[in-house]
């Protein structure tokens, strides 16, 4: 009689959700863009990896977007029909800003922001170990004037590249040089470097550690264009290495990292707190890998 007239039992919640795919929310924090949207594919790479593991595990990856004007209400949305996990791309979320995390009350890991201090899972680039490597390089290579290209836009993992940059130099008993601040876009640092050198707030020598391969290659071009040779004159190493590092003449030096495991690991680690919700916090480093193009001079 019941199959007769297509009734079905109904089922109780824990059953609904054992009978369901597990779900996945990737939220893309946006609070100006110019890291997010600007790096060249970097972020791309990184859903690229997610939606790979996603699919591996059979799981649907549900694809959201907020500003940090939106920050709260996107937050609060997600328990309305709360997914599995939440991995949320922190690259420009603001520490003014994490408040709002308690929103969410569903697993969650914060990508590509180290969340200092902060009892949330995260998966994040060493960036102070990144930058000891590329000092100590440009230093094992004769370089004793070594300046910093520091985004003019508050960006937490380049900050921390940054205070990176400068503990290497005091160990080495080099003084460190004020930052010079740039907009972390192709066209911003390139308009930026080009009034610091016209207007004499930068003198180049020596050599340089960009805090990303954006802001190196937009400089490089103004510094180019200024009629200094690279590496002739000036040295430079970036971070991330974009697809734009290996075209640019000369081809940019620059510590990559690696797109596909930020990627895996965000989804192992919201696995992990998935099934083991009492775990304390995670905290997931990757280091950089140095990669040596034309764009650095050896001085010894």
């Amino acid at each position: 009689m019941l199959k007769e007239y297509s009734y079905a039992p109904r089922q109780s919640q824990a059953e609904r959700k054992s009978s369901r795919r597990c779900r996945i929310q990737f939220i893309k924090h946006r609070a100006h863009g110019m890291a997010v949207e600007e790096n060249q594919g970097f972020v791309a790479s990184i859903i690229d990896q997610i939606e790979a593991d996603c699919r591996r595990y059979a799981y649907d990856l549900i694809m959201s977007n907020c500003t940090a004007e939106t920050a709260a209400e996107v937050f609060a949305s997600v328990t309305e029909n709360a997914p599995d996990g939440v991995i949320l791309l922190g690259t420009e979320l603001d520490p003014s800003n994490y408040h709002l995390l308690g929103l969410i009350s569903v697993p969650l890991v914060v990508l590509d922001n180290s969340m200092e201090y902060q009892d949330i899972d995260s998966v994040v680039m060493a960036n102070a170990n990144i930058a000891a490597t590329a000092v100590h390089y440009l230093h094992r290579l004769g370089h004793r004037s070594i300046a910093y290209l520091q985004s003019n836009v508050h960006l937490p993992n380049l900050k921390e590249r940054y205070l990176g940059y400068v503990e290497t130099l005091r160990t080495l008993d080099i003084a460190p040089l004020p930052p010079v601040y740039l907009t972390p876009t192709l066209s911003g640092a390139y308009a930026d470097m080009k009034r610091a050198l016209e207007e004499g707030m930068y003198t180049p020598q020596g050599a340089v550690f960009a805090g990303n391969d954006t802001i190196a290659i937009g400089a490089s071009r103004a510094l180019q264009e200024a009629g200094f040779a690279i590496p002739g004159d000036i040295s430079i190493i970036g971070v991330d290495d974009i697809p734009f590092s290996s075209v640019t003449m000369p081809a940019l030096t620059t510590m990559r990292i690696s797109r596909a495991v930020l990627g895996h690991l965000a989804v192992d680690v919201v696995r992990k707190r998935m099934r083991h919700p009492d775990w304390p916090a995670m905290h997931l480093q990757i280091t950089g890998q140095l990669i040596e193009r034309g764009s650095v001079a050896d001085r010894r």
